[in-house]
């Protein structure tokens, strides 16, 4: 099956129904670049799903939360030295 679909202007193409139901996608798909093509599967693991809306090379959560309270804590300590000394 071969179809030409349009794509939106915030770069949206829409799925038809038919083929979403022939290949059993539901609420996300694996996208891929190969050899100047784009390659859609549906996700057949619930679990990869989220985890494939995850840009790579997302830094590390848990040290910019340390970072963010090492930060709070300097800061709480200024305010409290501005305060009383």
């Amino acid at each position: 099956m071969e179809i030409i679909a349009r794509v939106d202007k915030k770069g949206r193409v829409l799925i038809p129904s038919e083929i979403r139901f022939q290949l059993g996608i539901r609420n996300a798909v694996k996208i891929r670049v190969e050899n100047n093509k784009l390659i859609i599967e549906p996700v057949k693991d619930p679990i990869e799903a989220p985890a494939s809306t995850v840009p790579k090379g997302t830094h590390d959560v848990e040290a910019e939360i340390n970072e963010l309270r090492q930060t709070a804590a300097r800061e709480a300590m200024q305010r409290l030295r501005e305060r009383w000394f």
